[in-house]
């Protein structure tokens, strides 16, 4: 692989807005691990220190290289203090700014955004946790939208049952839906009350 193929991301964002988890996710569903760590159970790859599993927190750098579509991407899970940031700032390409959907705007989000910002990054807004209790991703994107202005516009959505549980995703650039069933995603019809997204 040559250096044209490698990409290097960083994952910015509050302390436990789901930085860790989302690296999780992308080591998972490209194949560079065979099972998807959690947090709470101490078996992510990201956080492997003892102080880190103890506290359930990332207190230092982490790499998670991820291989996708022939393009090596070195995802750089950097803990929530921005103090740690400035130690990749020189090997960052772009950057993944994460949002948790209880939470919405943030401290932490705000300080990635003025980051990028200021060093002309490229960047997006992934917005974590809407599975959980109490989360409520259409707030979350509204308070996005309101403060970053229209440029903040939706590139996947998630699809939610009548219990408010995530059953799958809307593909919004290519119009086309998906539930994720074992870590893999099958196409499904757009929901009615959805095809405006």
């Amino acid at each position: 692989m040559s250096a044209k193929d490698i990409r290097n991301i960083v994952l910015l964002g509050h302390s436990g807005s789901g930085k860790t988890t989302l690296a999780e996710s992308m080591l998972y569903l490209t194949g560079g691990t065979d099972r998807l760590g959690r947090i709470a159970d101490g078996n992510t790859v990201c956080d492997y220190d003892p102080e880190e599993i103890r506290r359930q927190i990332s207190i230092s750098l982490a790499v998670a290289p991820v291989e996708y579509d022939s393009c090596k991407i070195n995802v750089l899970d950097v803990p929530g203090g921005f103090d740690f940031a400035g130690e990749v700032a020189e090997a960052v390409q772009a950057a993944v700014i994460v949002c948790s959907a209880k939470a919405g705007m943030s401290v932490g989000a705000e300080k990635a955004w003025k980051y990028c910002e200021k060093n002309s990054l490229p960047r997006l807004l992934y917005i974590s946790k809407t599975d959980e209790e109490n989360s409520d991703y259409n707030a979350a994107f509204n308070t996005l939208r309101e403060r970053f202005g229209k440029n903040i516009a939706p590139v996947v959505a998630p699809i939610w049952d009548e219990n408010k549980k995530v059953i799958g995703i809307i593909d919004v650039l290519n119009k086309r839906a998906y539930d994720i069933e074992g870590g893999k995603r099958h196409e499904i019809p757009i929901p009615d009350n959805k095809k405006d997204v």
